[in-house]
């Protein structure tokens, strides 16, 4: 491993567009030149490459299976690199990113997955405040600890970001098309499995928003199956969780993401004991046929059940983490901050 290392970036691209060729020269100026880059078309292979740049280290290739999660581990198969980068096709890498991730690498062996700081732009209008507060609580977690106790909230690693040696990928299996994000099915394979992830400090990509992004059009990137993705872990022997072992869930909050947290952890087999809501909250007993408990009542009925949460706004995922803090309730032991 050293700073002359082969980087493979991985890029799908469905078709040409207007941010394309941007993208791909982002790459092609990084400050670490020894590299390739992929791009793998969805059968349109020649028209990518008539439209691009012309250069040695640039290679297009058709998927060789369908969707997004064909192209990706088509992607893979043909990496040559020691180390993987993942980049999409809309966005613009600093030319330091993938130095500075090799480097991070380099002085940190044990952190096996890289991501980056992003800085999220839209061409077409302002950033809303709901994707300010989004960017700043990806960029406010750079090291293991905080993106482990991240992970439930939504995906702590932005895909486009993603960097690590060619052995990480290997041992941690394909891409899954499971009904849910593919890239957080990634990131929650690698919590389960214990590995390190972590990003430098510095912002590192460009991510762009647009209306067509697969954020924004795929179901499989609704907010029920992310929490579908989230129960699937939360059930796994590895997460240590032991509701496998039939320890029973607390759900809080009543709104639809609760809904989904309850039908999505029953699925999987989970006993779910009811939901909590605040004391001043409009009075209900019942959801989902189970009792609605207030925060005090909690403390008494708790036990050794695990609390999720289902509360998605900023500040009030912040209250209740405050909440739990006060309560000596325990980060990835007493409670999961599950968004």
């Amino acid at each position: 491993m050293t700073s002359q290392s082969l980087i493979s970036v991985l890029m799908p691209a469905r078709e040409l567009t207007p941010y394309t060729q941007a993208a791909v020269s982002s790459v092609l100026n990084q400050s670490h030149q020894h590299l390739e880059l992929l791009i793998i078309g969805n059968d349109n292979a020649d028209q990518l490459r008539s439209g691009l740049i012309v250069d040695s280290r640039v290679t297009v290739i058709n998927r060789q299976s369908p969707g997004i999660v064909g192209a990706l581990n088509t992607g893979l198969d043909a990496c040559d690199g020691d180390f993987i980068a993942r980049m999409d096709s809309d966005d613009l890498c600093h030319p330091d990113r993938l130095a500075s991730q090799l480097a991070m690498a380099e002085q940190n062996p044990d952190t096996r997955l890289i991501g980056a700081c992003v800085e999220l732009f839209c061409d077409e209008a302002a950033l809303g405040q709901g994707n300010q507060h989004y960017q700043q609580w990806l960029n406010s977690l750079t090291t293991s600890d905080a993106i482990n106790h991240a992970c439930f909230i939504e995906s702590p690693i932005p895909h486009p970001t993603m960097f690590a040696h060619r052995d990480f990928w290997q041992s941690i299996g394909p891409y899954r098309d499971q009904g849910w994000p593919e890239d957080y099915d990634l990131v929650l394979r690698t919590w389960l499995a214990g590995i390190p992830m972590a990003k430098p400090d510095k912002t590192l990509l460009q991510w762009r928003e647009h209306p067509a992004r697969l954020t924004h059009t795929d179901p499989r990137y609704s907010r029920e199956a992310f929490i579908k993705a989230k129960a699937w872990a939360l059930m796994q022997p590895a997460s240590g969780l032991q509701l496998d072992e039939g320890r029973s869930v607390w759900i809080c909050g009543t709104g639809r993401n609760a809904r989904y947290w309850h039908d999505a952890l029953i699925d999987q087999g989970a006993r779910v004991n009811g939901f909590v809501e605040l004391d001043n909250a409009k009075p209900r007993t019942q959801k989902r046929h189970l009792p609605v408990i207030t925060y005090k009542e909690l403390i008494a009925l708790k036990k050794d059940a695990l609390v999720v949460s289902a509360i998605s706004g900023w500040s009030a995922r912040m209250a209740l983490s405050d909440w739990f803090s006060n309560h000596h309730l325990l980060s990835g032991v007493d409670y999961i901050l599950g968004g």
